[in-house]
């Protein structure tokens, strides 16, 4: 007998939030801090995500997957100001996940 899988199904963001946060995030990266439109971006990808019925974790692996694709962060990969920036982006994104 198999157990309920209580995990739903694969979901993502739409292309266009990845977008904005493919953009937001590399400002952050050009000017080593983040601005106040990520975290209307980040916002957004919660309010989507809990629409979709993303949970926070997955919404977290979405986000790094972006964050790693990004080509200044696969160049300079361990660089103190991307981690910094990263552990800021993870604990806004957890923040906005449960805003409301």
């Amino acid at each position: 007998m198999m157990a309920f899988d209580r995990i739903p199904g694969p979901q993502s963001l739409d292309a266009a939030t990845v977008g904005e946060l493919r953009s937001a995030l590399t400002r952050s990266l050009e000017t080593g801090s983040h601005d106040a439109d990520l975290k209307a971006v980040l916002a957004s990808c919660a309010a989507e995500a809990k629409r979709k019925g993303i949970l926070a974790e997955q919404l977290l692996i979405a986000l790094k997957d972006v964050w790693y694709s990004l080509p200044q962060v696969s160049k300079h990969s361990g660089n103190d100001v991307q981690t910094r920036l990263l552990q800021q982006l993870i604990a806004n994104c957890i923040q906005e996940y449960y805003a409301n």
